[in-house]
């Protein structure tokens, strides 16, 4: 019975595209805006194996402090295609400087939630 039960759920993940089935990696680089808590940041989104730009992608950025889980916490914000392949902006203001997990959600063109570490400091 279990045979019966995996095989279409096997065959569906057969019929994906190799793209659709590889697990996606982000770089991130932020730079700040001015000397507000602000910063303009640019996503790199790539196949983990192949190294190829994730294209059409449709993505939202959100971020949490892990030193302070549910203290402090960024509404999230859409991420948009630069043009370049693989590229997305998008611009978040946090609450205070220091260490914030960015959580990098996405819709297209498959779900999928990266989360990405990274060190905020006063410019």
């Amino acid at each position: 019975m279990i045979r019966i039960l995996l095989a279409p759920a096997t065959l569906a993940l057969a019929a994906l595209p190799a793209a659709a089935q590889e697990r996606m990696g982000a770089e991130v680089t932020c730079q700040p805006v001015g000397k507000s808590k602000q910063y303009d940041c640019l996503l790199t989104l790539k196949g983990m194996l192949s190294g190829q730009p994730i294209q059409g992608a449709a993505i939202v950025v959100g971020a949490d402090m892990p030193a302070m889980p549910m203290a402090h916490n960024v509404k999230p914000v859409k991420a948009e295609a630069t043009g370049k392949p693989g590229e997305y902006r998008f611009r978040i203001a946090l609450e205070m400087h220091g260490e914030w997990a960015l959580k990098i959600r996405l819709s297209k063109p498959r779900q999928d939630l990266i989360v990405h570490k990274m060190m905020f400091k006063a410019p």
